[in-house]
């Protein structure tokens, strides 16, 4: 599950952290795994606060896509966090180094362009973001 955090001045909440696949960092949105007890709903508002310290308003579904059908059965469930904002400090496992970096909606096109946001589920992510909000594209 991941999850796209909008501020009402419309800014994306994204996160900094490393990833040892590739050694180094990526900007990516934030995201985690579905519990068991948990909603994908749920998941993703707890993981938006946890990682970034922000909350939102209102959470909507974007939709879902399978990251690896050809041996894997997951599905990554894609949300919108509509009039986040900071709510309290974030809530780091001890193994993790995550940076909130906030940037405006319109920038992440070029950001994706330029090759700073890479990981596949955030692109797949903004895809279906577009797709919602700019039909036609």
């Amino acid at each position: 599950m991941n999850v796209i955090p909008l501020t009402p001045r419309n800014e994306v909440v994204l996160i900094r952290q490393y990833r040892h696949g590739i050694r180094e960092g990526t900007l990516e949105i934030p995201g985690g795994i579905v519990e068991e007890s948990d909603t994908p709903e749920h998941a993703a508002s707890r993981e938006l606060i946890e990682e970034t310290g922000y909350k939102e308003s209102e959470m909507q579904l974007l939709g879902s896509v399978h990251p690896n059908p050809a041996f894997l059965t997951n599905r990554c469930y894609t949300f919108v966090a509509k009039g986040v904002s900071r709510w309290k400090a974030q809530e780091q496992d001890e193994k993790e180094d995550i940076e909130v970096v906030v940037k405006p909606l319109g920038q992440i096109p070029e950001l994706i362009r330029g090759g700073e946001i890479t990981h596949a589920l955030v692109l797949a992510a903004f895809y279906r973001f577009y797709m919602e909000y700019l039909p036609g594209l």
